[in-house]
């Protein structure tokens, strides 16, 4: 349709043009035989041709855009409720092979969604929920530490991906972890009137262990972050008054110093 329209405006500008040439005597008469008045009527019929190509186009592009935003609109919602759905099946810690399959599958379906939006301000609304959901994964896949004084989080132990029950005992070795992951053999009668007992598998999938911990610590490139347009404060932190008075002299100290093993150091001032 749009080839139609493109083609019916070149040749209502050419005629146009030919009409308008031939009523200023701009063509040569040996090459147009028809009177100047003559032409009046050609010139209407390509102005209301040209106009009316022109007015289709703009309102099919408008129409194109309004339909685009809509798409982007309903998708955008679905990705929103799929990265929902992710936090809200780990959010309790747990370690059910079951839950982290399904949990993985929905992210990996919902990236792939968003991956499909074009409209800017959808595509950044899809950013900022993915950057919520990353925080949220990385402050979830953490446990306390022993020692509260060496750090303020841990790593879940490897214990936790076997997904054993007891995986928080300390005392719970690895080895021991695997061998309760899964069951003994155990040889049954088989009947009519009784199932036979699935074995038992409790240890997490390999593949959705990655494609969480893929996603949580990945840095998206095309996420723009709002904070790196901020410029740090510098110099005498004597010249801010009111409440800046403590972030500028916790910047300004920070500045000049640093620590390693329990001791203040003071940095080098870079050679000008």
């Amino acid at each position: 349709m749009n080839k139609i329209v493109l083609l019916l405006i070149t040749i209502a500008i050419a005629t146009l043009l030919i009409a308008i040439g031939n009523v200023f005597g701009l063509i040569p008469a040996c090459l147009i035989d028809q009177s100047k008045m003559s032409t009046l009527p050609a010139i209407a019929i390509s102005s209301g041709v040209l106009i009316a190509s022109l007015a289709y186009l703009r309102d099919k592009n408008k129409h194109d855009a309004e339909s685009e935003l809509k798409h982007d609109e309903f998708q955008l919602q679905i990705t929103k409720e799929g990265l929902s759905e992710v936090y809200e099946l780990l959010k309790d810690l747990n370690n059910s092979r079951v839950v982290w399959i399904r949990a993985a599958r929905v992210l990996l379906s919902t990236l792939e969604i968003g991956e499909s939006l074009n409209v800017r301000q959808c595509k950044m609304a899809y950013e900022i929920a993915k950057e919520d959901l990353r925080s949220k994964l990385h402050q979830l896949l953490h446990t306390e530490p022993e020692d509260p004084t060496q750090s303020d989080l841990e790593s879940l132990p490897p214990q936790f991906f076997y997904g054993v029950e007891n995986w928080r005992d300390r005392t719970l070795s690895i080895d021991e972890a695997a061998v309760q992951s899964k069951s003994k053999f155990k040889a049954y009668r088989v009947t009519l009137d009784k199932v036979t007992p699935e074995p038992k598998i409790s240890e997490l999938d390999s593949c959705s262990v990655v494609a969480i911990y893929d996603f949580t610590l990945s840095v998206d490139e095309s996420f723009d972050d709002p904070l790196s347009s901020i410029s740090v404060w510098k110099g005498d932190s004597h010249n801010y008054r009111g409440v800046k008075q403590g972030p500028a002299k916790y910047l300004e100290h920070k500045s000049r110093y640093y620590v390693v093993d329990g001791k203040l150091h003071k940095l080098k001032k870079a050679n000008k």
